[in-house]
């Protein structure tokens, strides 16, 4: 299913702001003309499953944002790669749940955009719990054997 945006996205840079703008403001209506839509586009929620096609990633969201948690992200960017027709954006995402006093863990995404006609589109969304760094064990120097 393919649908028709007026929303213009000059820079894969302009549709993560936007993607992130909307999610922030739980707004299903301003997420989907974020997102390609052609069939081969997947949304991976943290611990959830993939859902691809955009009737599926649309409900997805309107899932998420049938929650009554307001976030707030702060964007820590760890690479952002890009061809003339392809991003591939990979970031860390500390999320803060309005209300909450402490922040949520950390979030890995990342976020491939595509260029097409219309500009730059969303068509991967891969988030999941960050691995926390452990410090590694003191070593005595006494031996053992």
């Amino acid at each position: 299913m393919k649908t028709a945006s007026t929303t213009h996205f000059d820079t894969p840079q302009a549709a993560e702001a936007a993607f992130y703008a909307a999610f922030e403001q739980a707004d299903a209506l301003a997420m989907m003309p974020i997102w390609d839509g052609t069939p081969d586009i997947t949304c991976i929620h943290p611990m959830g499953r993939a859902v691809s096609g955009l009737a599926e990633v649309s409900q997805s969201w309107q899932e998420v944002f049938a929650s009554d948690l307001r976030l707030r992200f702060t964007r820590e960017p760890v690479q952002l790669s890009q061809s003339a027709d392809l991003a591939v954006s990979v970031l860390y995402e500390h999320i803060q749940v309005i209300g909450e006093a402490k922040p949520r863990p950390a979030m890995l995404a990342t976020n491939v955009y595509r260029h097409t006609e219309q500009g730059w589109r969303l068509i991967l969304h891969h988030a999941s719990p960050a691995v926390v760094a452990v410090a590694e064990p003191r070593h005595s120097s006494a031996s053992l054997h």
